[in-house]
């Protein structure tokens, strides 16, 4: 998947006002990386309850829409962060 891809999936199934949860999540996701007690498999969740949390603030109402929209959003996030790691970010063993 390329970036224009993910673009064109946030597009297509995020409302507009909800892309600002996306670039929030983000963030949050690098600050969580950064603690050294948050563990990395819960990073995603803890991604999710604060996408949904969010996306109910910004589209100010708790609804099953809002709901859908937060899980996107972190899943979004998500991919996008994953897309920018495995592109860019050198490993051990990478050649």
């Amino acid at each position: 998947m390329k970036e224009t891809d993910l673009l064109a999936l946030a597009n297509e199934y995020l409302l507009d006002e909800v892309l600002i949860v996306v670039v929030a999540l983000l963030f949050i996701g690098v600050i969580l990386k950064k603690i050294p007690r948050v563990a990395d498999w819960l990073i995603p969740w803890l991604l999710t309850v604060s996408g949904v949390g969010l996306a109910w603030g910004v589209m100010g109402a708790i609804s099953v829409q809002a709901t859908i929209q937060g899980i996107l959003a972190a899943g979004i996030a998500t991919l996008g962060h994953q897309l920018w790691k495995q592109t860019f970010v050198k490993r051990e063993g990478d050649q």
